[in-house]
């Protein structure tokens, strides 16, 4: 796959410097890239690097570094954001399965198919379940009785969606995801631990990514819910009854306690934990490894376990730093005091 720079400044909306005709044939990160590949230069610091690598064309934003020798620049506003197209170019045609019901699928009874679906093989299409026009089942994909799946969704090999599950419109399950497996609950007796049934569903709006391996339970009662636009990373848990808002970040290897609600915007960094019934409101952050073990206010940044203002929280750690040569002043300190003790002592005799 080949597209000129011209080329490249036409898919992005920029303007070129340099040679406009220089041919480009991959996409790579300044410390990989080789000649014929374009690479993203967001600051000066990466610009540099850039310009002493064998890549052939660099996207930065205007008054960005200074080009130099036979490097081609793109020059776009945003060069993060434009950087998506490029690769998206690059990336091609995801090859799908073909049209229609695949080798070995199976479509029970009362079910409905939109328009220009694609099932691979081996799926499994339970009891009234709905898919919308578009939607692509990727082999092995067990869809339950029930379930409801909007148009232009994309299920990756492995994905299960137990029954009743409700799936909006352009949602992306990666490999292995499981939609509406049963919530842990259960309750102590005399016989042993009795199950509680959940009943509930999963709702998940439109334009959610899940990444591979994630669970989200359904609910005891009512729902489990994942807002519109919100992306979770690969091994995460979202439990029971959590509600999760719009436009959310859940990155891998976190996980959310039954009953727990999230508000809009709120990122969850690598490794977090949220306490079960706690809530989180809009645009909060909760840092990597930190334990939420009680409601966080909107906007704000919290770290470390258990979970507090990030502020206070980096200068907790400052202090532990210190603690070995805090501790030895203090053993001092004891020393000088028993030595004061001692001195009254002989005093008074």
């Amino acid at each position: 796959m080949e597209i000129s720079t011209s080329g490249i400044a036409e898919l992005v909306g920029g303007i070129v410097e340099g040679c406009s005709e220089t041919v480009i044939s991959g996409v790579a990160n300044v410390n990989e890239a080789v000649t014929g590949d374009v690479v993203l230069a967001e600051d000066e610091k990466f610009f540099s690097k850039a310009l002493d690598s064998d890549a052939s064309c660099v996207i930065a934003a205007p008054g960005v570094g200074t080009v130099n020798g036979d490097k081609c620049v793109v020059r776009v506003e945003n060069p993060a954001e434009t950087f998506i197209a490029v690769l998206d170019f690059f990336a091609g045609e995801e090859l799908l399965p073909d049209l229609g019901v695949g080798p070995g699928a199976i479509v029970e009874p009362d079910v409905s198919l939109g328009r220009d679906v694609r099932i691979g093989a081996n799926c499994h299409i339970g009891w009234g379940a709905s898919l919308g026009d578009g939607c692509v089942l990727f082999p092995n994909v067990c869809v339950g009785e029930g379930v409801s799946i909007g148009e232009g969704s994309k299920l990756y090999p492995g994905v299960t969606i137990y029954r009743r599950c409700r799936l909006g419109k352009r949602v992306v399950l990666h490999a292995g995801v499981v939609i509406g497996a049963d919530g842990f609950g259960y309750r102590p007796t005399a016989k042993g631990l009795a199950k509680y049934p959940h009943v509930g569903t999963v709702e998940i709006g439109d334009d959610v990514e899940i990444g591979a391996n994630s669970a989200v339970d359904r609910a005891k009662t009512g729902a489990t819910v994942i807002g519109s636009g919100t992306k979770i990373d690969n091994l995460v848990h979202i439990a029971h009854n959590v509600k999760i808002g719009s436009h959310c970040v859940v990155v891998a290897l976190s996980g959310v306690a039954g009953s727990v609600e999230i508000g809009n915007g709120v990122t969850l960094a690598a490794q977090s934990g949220v306490k079960d019934h706690v809530y989180i409101g809009d645009g909060a952050v909760i840092a990597a490894r930190a334990g939420v073990i009680g409601d966080v206010p909107a906007g704000s940044t919290v770290s470390g376990f258990p979970a507090r203002d990030h502020r206070i929280e980096k200068r907790v750690q400052a202090a532990k730093l210190r603690l070995p040569d805090i501790l030895e002043r203090l053993r001092t300190l004891e020393g000088e005091v028993e030595k004061l003790r001692g001195n009254g002592d002989s005093g008074a005799k």
